[in-house]
């Protein structure tokens, strides 16, 4: 029976302030784990990474159309849009709500999604205001239909069923220029929710009475104020 590695196997760990360890010093590999003495990322920085790797795959896509861009288009979005919500499911923790591990560990994006918005909504926030609202929740709901507990666009084939047979990712389709247009809206609408929650956590710390940096009612607004 094979033995299971070492979570700290020193082949490929490197200390930032010592280096690699005597095992890695001779070892050649592309890929490493570093203690850096920072804190943990947080949710918001990794949907960033994912969004810029989107929008490259995205551009790629336009320019030459040549392959089959779905399943790393739909995953680089899906996933984006999965650590958006749970960005901001985290600030919603931060500011007293009720979140529980298992929601947070979730991959049910209409799940995160409603827990996130009623709480907005019941707290007083001016969310449902956000012109972007209705493209976000066509997104998460298109997501959710056809993906709902990502592993469609991973591995190809999903422990889901679609009409009779296992869900393949080369039956998925999409519209780019409504993906686009919906996944920039949903992304940046996400992003600035989730800001506005930890400026407020920000400022009780710094004892402001008003954020210097930030506006929270700087986003696109309907044109109808909502009821």
């Amino acid at each position: 029976m094979t033995q299971k590695p070492s979570a700290d196997d020193p082949r490929f760990h490197h200390e930032i302030w010592t280096g690699p360890t005597i095992e890695s010093a001779d070892v050649v590999s592309g890929i490493y784990y570093v203690e850096n003495h920072n804190g943990q990322c947080s949710y918001g920085e990794l949907a960033l990474d994912f969004q810029m790797a989107a929008n490259l795959v995205i551009e790629a896509c336009q320019r030459n159309g040549l392959g089959n861009w779905t399943a790393p288009i739909s995953h680089l979005v899906r996933q984006t849009l999965e650590l958006r919500l749970k960005a901001l499911l985290e600030q919603i923790g931060q500011k007293g709500g009720e979140i529980g591990t298992k929601m947070i560990r979730s991959h049910d994006l209409k799940a995160i999604w409603t827990h996130c918005s009623d709480w907005l909504v019941r707290s007083g926030y001016r969310f449902r205001e956000d012109a972007r609202l209705a493209q976000t929740e066509r997104l998460i709901e298109a997501f959710h239909a056809i993906d709902p507990t990502g592993d469609l666009f991973r591995f190809g084939i999903s422990n889901q069923t679609a009409f009779g047979k296992q869900k393949s990712y080369d039956k998925v389709g999409f519209r780019l220029e409504i993906l686009v247009s919906d996944f920039s809206a949903s992304d940046a609408s996400l992003q600035h929710w989730e800001t506005v929650l930890l400026r407020e956590t920000i400022a009780v710390e710094m004892k402001w009475d008003k954020d210097p940096f930030f506006d929270p009612n700087n986003f696109p607004k309907l044109a109808i104020d909502a009821p």
